[in-house]
């Protein structure tokens, strides 16, 4: 018997090996010094596949006022070394009311589906093709792509179902943080600059949402900012820090807890 357990840990261990544990962490996004939404984020990356999970959820005065959360999720694998969707799952929930926005792609990372539900309907959006020529992906994959860079610097094409932009990452150099009240970290960092430029679909002439934001940070002088720093040994630099100066204040993005 003993034999037989030994010659199985043997013949598994390779499989055991590429399994990595979830790493979690919770991220507090403040306002005005509140912190108005937390997001619990969880990693899974693997040798051949990774799962991006972000859930979100407004708290404390905020919550009972706008009771509002949200889910992205996006499964893949890699192709060529490269990080690759399978699929993208955004959940929006506003009080008792969802809407459920469905990617699927190829292997090769192709656009195959895009569906959205809402009040028990699903309907097919698929969008024109030049929206998802050239393969772009999703946020989550578009963000680990970044992550597996030796600088996050680069140009990473994303689609949301409707629309097509180049999420373009600029490297403003690195420091150090130091574990505080505010932060669970404590690291080397790199900052980097995270601007939207729409490529592809329908974009409003007036600056709405994210294009509304972006534009206050550069009117206040800085882009939205992003701090990528290593949490753990076998894993790539995640975010532990955001940060958007608007015309209201500025907004900070901090890890509150780590996981694992």
């Amino acid at each position: 018997m003993k034999q037989i357990f030994l010659t199985l840990i043997l013949i598994l261990s390779p499989y055991m090996a590429q399994a990595a544990e979830p790493l979690k962490v919770v991220y507090g996004l403040y306002a005005g010094g509140f912190n108005v939404v937390d997001i619990n984020g969880t990693y899974t990356l693997n040798d051949d596949a990774y799962i991006l999970e972000m859930d979100l959820k407004t708290e404390g005065m905020l919550g009972k006022l706008a009771p509002w959360a949200g889910i992205l999720k996006t499964d893949g694998h890699y192709k060529n070394g490269q990080p690759t969707p399978l699929e993208h799952v955004f959940a929006n929930t506003w009080r008792d009311e969802t809407k459920t926005s469905v990617m699927t792609f190829g292997k090769s990372g192709d656009l195959k589906s895009y569906t959205v539900e809402e009040d028990g309907k699903m309907e097919d959006k698929m969008p024109a093709a030049d929206i998802y020529a050239d393969n772009p992906v999703d946020v989550l994959t578009g963000l680990l792509r970044a992550m597996d860079q030796p600088s996050c610097a680069g140009t990473q094409p994303i689609i949301d179902g409707k629309r097509r932009f180049d999420m373009v990452l600029k490297s403003k150099g690195q420091e150090t943080i130091e574990q505080s009240r505010y932060t669970a970290f404590n690291g080397e960092v790199e900052i980097c600059d995270i601007e939207i430029v729409p490529v592809a679909g329908k974009w409003r002439d007036k600056p709405r949402g994210w294009m509304s934001i972006q534009e206050q940070a550069k009117n206040q002088g800085q882009l939205p900012r992003l701090w990528f720093g290593k949490v753990r040994d076998d894993l790539p630099p995640i975010p532990v820090r955001f940060q958007i100066i608007t015309d209201y204040g500025t907004m900070l993005m901090h890890v509150k807890e780590i996981k694992g």
